[in-house]
């Protein structure tokens, strides 16, 4: 007979491990976050960092049906927000057989991919974001911050060694922060419909994110900030205890 107290502690032991950074950060999340955050800044200005931060309702239409135009279209809105080109990079969903089954407990998926071309860069996201939205803002947002880190030759993969990380910031960073956190972790139901497992996307994950999420605030002079309303329950609380620790 399997040992409930035990399913129950392997559970949040695996909780714990998919809402925490997946990659470890130099020095820390707090003084990676602090120094990454600063060096944001300094490539792309100030002005950025203090723009309004995006809610739902200003990038997700009303009516959005889930269809590839209307994904495409949301894409396009996701450029303007980051100062991408319309068109700077080649888009398609076609992205398949990203989802995979870790074990019983744990699912992990590639839903987007940015490639160097010769003839111009690319995303490619997986179709199934269609259907979520704020998933798709999340993980293009990621691609998209690429094209302005990689891409635009500020770092490379020698010298940055958390470049992926470093592209979770940067969403953060343009005020895309919200639906970053909002996608990092999701259950889902399991294929034989018993349950549901996690599902966990980024490098940040929520932990981290919630903490970039307090530092942003901080940095734009923010000591309670309105937004956190839009963010999820776990992601607000730790944004409420890392603001409080920041203040102190």
């Amino acid at each position: 007979m399997r040992n409930p107290i035990g399913m129950i502690r392997r559970s949040q032991q695996l909780r714990s491990q998919l809402k925490a950074p997946r990659e470890r950060l130099p020095g820390g999340s707090r003084r990676w976050i602090r120094t990454s955050m600063d060096w944001l800044v300094t490539e792309f200005g100030r002005d950025v960092l203090l723009r309004p931060i995006a809610v739902p309702a200003d990038l997700i239409p009303d009516g959005y049906d889930g269809s590839l135009a209307a994904a495409t279209e949301l894409c396009g809105r996701v450029d303007n927000r980051m100062d991408l080109r319309p068109g700077q990079c080649g888009l398609s969903f076609e992205l398949n057989g990203v989802r995979r089954s870790v074990n019983s407990m744990v699912v992990k998926e590639q839903s987007g991919r940015w490639i160097r071309g010769n003839g111009g860069n690319q995303i490619q996201l997986a179709p199934a974001l269609t259907a979520d939205p704020v998933a798709l803002i999340a993980i293009y947002a990621h691609e998209a911050g690429h094209e302005l880190l990689l891409g635009s030759g500020r770092i490379s993969l020698a010298r940055r060694p958390d470049h992926e990380p470093l592209t979770d910031l940067i969403t953060v960073f343009y005020g895309l922060g919200i639906f970053t956190a909002n996608a990092a972790y999701e259950r889902r139901p399991r294929p034989n419909g018993r349950g549901k497992q996690p599902l966990a996307r980024g490098y940040l994950r929520e932990g981290a994110l919630a903490e970039a999420l307090a530092h942003y605030a901080k940095l734009r002079g923010e000591r309670h900030p309105e937004w956190d309303r839009y963010l999820d329950p776990p992601v607000r609380r730790g944004l409420h205890n890392q603001l409080a620790i920041l203040h102190r």
